[in-house]
């Protein structure tokens, strides 16, 4: 089989179990509906550039060109926030690796790579970009795309992730992430690792050069007993 390298993001959405059973007690499908909403930010994306699969929680979107790369940093940006405008959290990998795929045979190093990096780094609500990736792109500036200058990515204790927040979302980041926070208080009451999230998140937005004053922190802080 001939293989070949190339770009894969591959995105969990949080949460995903809690909200089908929510679904299943209630016998709605407002889950659906809303997985429905958010993946039709796909409808549009250029299926010659990009291949794109979604399975259960799972997102797959792969990307073959070096000079494709920086409208992939941009699809993830509106694919975190298409998510988020339906309450749902996304966390991601991407890679850059020797992948094949044809009809039903996927043989890829880069999808075990990015499954890696968004299982044990990504953590919180964020897409982590494989340091591989940076150094790839610091190393061959004159060949490659430059990433680094158009608000495509932040960095925190080495780890770079995609930027997806802008001055055109922040306040629409802002109420629904506060409105996320103050639904799920019951269920991440002693679910330290769900509240992590959204207080990294918060943390995320309030930090942010483009948050917009006189709208405080949300996430409940520490208190005396």
């Amino acid at each position: 089989m001939s293989v070949t390298y190339c770009y894969v993001a591959l995105l969990d959405v949080l949460s995903y179990r809690v909200r089908l059973q929510n679904d299943v007690q209630q016998g709605t499908y407002a889950f659906k509906d809303d997985l429905e909403d958010a993946l039709s930010v796909f409808n549009d994306v250029n299926a010659a550039i990009y291949g794109v699969q979604a399975i259960s929680d799972t997102i797959i979107i792969t990307c073959k060109h070096h000079s494709d790369f920086p409208d992939l940093l941009s699809l993830l940006q509106s694919v975190f926030y298409a998510f988020l405008q339906r309450s749902l959290f996304v966390r991601g990998g991407v890679s850059y690796s020797r992948h094949f795929q044809s009809g039903r045979v996927t043989y890829s190093h880069a999808i075990a790579r990015a499954y890696e990096i968004e299982s044990n780094k990504a953590i919180y609500p964020r897409i982590v970009i494989d340091n591989n990736i940076i150094d790839m792109y610091q190393s061959s500036r004159k060949r490659l795309p430059d990433i680094t200058k158009k608000g495509y990515l932040l960095k925190q204790n080495g780890v770079h992730f995609v930027d997806v927040v802008s001055i055109d979302n922040w306040l629409s980041m802002y109420s629904t992430a506060k409105a996320m926070f103050e639904h799920d208080k019951s269920y991440l009451l002693n679910n330290e690792s769900a509240f992590e999230k959204h207080r990294w998140f918060e943390s995320l937005l309030m930090s942010s050069p483009h948050a917009i004053p006189g709208h405080p922190g949300y996430v409940t802080s520490i208190q005396p007993v």
